[in-house]
């Protein structure tokens, strides 16, 4: 009997002195930007921050509405994680946006939702010629709790990254239905070193 409870004990105590070693080597992942939508600067009426969140909500389904909030950033890329939820949807626009510093963009589109109306961005360059740089759109994130490879992502559809730094963070939001009254948020939108 008592060589089990000592088996026990040998199995608690490894388990410990494992979990700490994993603790050790393992990193935590360190937040370089979080945003808490204290302030609702945005461009649109039905747009409200409470509680952490950024969100819509037309307070009758006869309304329709939409809104950006945008804010000025200079983070390098690395993972980005956000939280989306939605209720009562249909023809809707949700989508958050990150504008790197060599004027490249993407979208990323909540499920369900309408793309972004947007095809790029015009600018100056060095030599004062105006360019147009295309917006990478990807559709059909899940309405939940996101995390995304900024890094990653940028590299797969805009080539190289090369010492590229996120410039704008912006999040778009559309109701375009008669019918349902479209409840959209955003909220925990994080983003944490490479």
């Amino acid at each position: 009997m008592s060589s089990r409870k000592t088996m026990a004990l040998g199995f608690v105590i490894l388990s410990l002195i494992g979990l700490i070693i994993y603790s050790q080597i393992i990193p935590e992942k360190k937040t370089v930007y979080k945003e808490n939508f204290e302030n609702c600067n945005s461009e649109g009426d039905f747009l409200r921050c409470k509680d952490g969140s950024l969100y819509l909500n037309t307070r009758n389904s006869a309304q329709t509405g939409e809104g950006v909030w945008s804010k000025n950033v200079n983070l390098s890329p690395g993972k980005i994680t956000w939280n989306w939820d939605g209720q009562d949807l249909d023809k809707f626009s949700l989508w958050l946006k990150v504008t790197f510093s060599d004027h490249k963009s993407i979208y990323y589109v909540a499920a369900g939702s309408l793309n972004p109306q947007s095809e790029g961005e015009y600018y100056r360059d060095q030599e004062n010629r105006r360019r147009f740089s295309p917006s990478v759109i990807i559709s059909g994130i899940p309405m939940n709790a996101v995390e995304r490879d900024l890094v990653e992502d940028y590299e797969k559809y805009c080539g190289p990254a090369g010492d590229i730094k996120i410039e704008k963070l912006s999040i778009g939001f559309r109701d375009n239905s008669t019918q349902h009254q479209n409840i959209l948020s955003i909220s925990d939108l994080k983003i944490y070193e490479k």
